[in-house]
């Protein structure tokens, strides 16, 4: 090769992408150990020097061309782990037997502030003394005490001084022998749903309360006539029946009928209003009964139950007050 050396092509190949991964064996009457160290510096993956067995140089080729088609699958596994790792809607990062970070995506990155450049292959790199001090609690507990997995619920200083809930999965990476290896940890931000949770929370407990309070017993059914709530005074009257089928209620067969009767009705989109004389000779009542449609989202979802009883004193008082109409409102019965 005039005007060039050996050495010149291989850091040619070797500095240009396109030829980068192909494997040389430099074959050169040049057996010094210092000029073995060069070629094996600037990237060659064998040397033979002159003079040399043909058979052995068949053997090493042989055997290179082996290595670089396991590299390359090696490599193809990486690009495809690398992708999920990028495409998975959470936090995600990886760690060797020595707690480096050997990888970080796009979500870590935005919760600690940095880029991948300043985490790979550190240990101590998170900014926030609470946010280091929180992994180092998780994984002192896989590393050192050989907890198979870990879930946990952290609070996450964010860059605008909120509190992240991240829920997180940590899991020992192992070898064939089951040797420690590393650690795969994965968060989801679970802040809105906690807070959506406890949103929610507060207001059955508001609704709770109000239903309690609510001088009627009140019930509900999906459409499979299924109870599904019920107030303390409903479960007065008729016990616990959250789960149970209208059919299944312990009266009456009749008022079995009139209950899934009046649910059909409800089923169908009308609200209904009944009123049921339920005294005797002695007493006198009168028990007044709505019953309406539930609509989620323009769907019919179930009914909802509200009656209450007047005793004989409240009719008469009613009775005695108000007997007919006074502008728009309604007469008493």
């Amino acid at each position: 090769m005039p005007g060039a050396s050996g050495f010149d092509l291989l850091r040619t190949l070797k500095e240009d992408r396109r030829y980068s991964q192909i494997p040389v064996i430099m074959v050169t009457a040049l057996g010094l150990v210092q000029d073995k160290e060069l070629a094996f510096r600037l990237g060659a993956g064998d040397y033979l020097t002159k003079p040399f067995d043909t058979r052995e140089m068949l053997a090493r080729i042989g055997t290179h061309i082996t290595l670089k088609k396991k590299s390359d699958d090696i490599t193809h596994t990486n690009q495809i782990l690398s992708t999920i790792l990028a495409t998975i809607p959470g936090i995600v990062y990886m760690k060797d037997a020595d707690r480096k970070f050997l990888h970080v995506n796009h979500l870590f990155e935005e919760m600690c502030g940095m880029c991948q450049d300043q985490i790979i292959g550190k240990t101590d790199t998170l900014p926030q003394r609470e946010l280091a001090e929180a992994f180092n609690r998780s994984e002192e507990l896989i590393f050192t005490h050989g907890i198979p997995f870990l879930e946990n619920v952290e609070d996450i200083p964010s860059k605008t001084g909120e509190t992240k809930k991240i829920f997180f999965r940590r899991q020992p990476v192992r070898t064939p022998d089951g040797e420690l290896n590393g650690l795969v940890g994965v968060g989801i931000d679970l802040t809105e749903q906690i807070l959506l949770r406890n949103i929610l929370s507060d207001r059955e407990a508001f609704l709770s309360t109000l239903m309690n309070s609510f001088p009627a017993r009140i019930w509900a059914v999906d459409v499979n006539y299924l109870f599904t709530q019920q107030n303390i005074h409903h479960a007065a009257r008729w016990g616990s029946l959250i789960g149970t089928s209208v059919d299944e209620i312990e009266t009456d067969s009749s008022v079995r009928e009139e209950w899934k009767r009046r649910c059909d009705a409800a089923l169908t989109g009308k609200t209904d209003c009944a009123v049921y004389p339920c005294g005797n000779k002695e007493k006198c009542r009168v028990l007044i009964s709505w019953t309406v449609p539930i609509i989620e989202e323009d769907k019919t979802t179930g009914v909802l139950g509200i009656s209450f009883e007047l005793d004989e004193r409240t009719i008469q008082s009613i009775a005695r007050t108000k007997t007919e109409c006074q502008g728009d409102e309604p007469a008493y019965m």
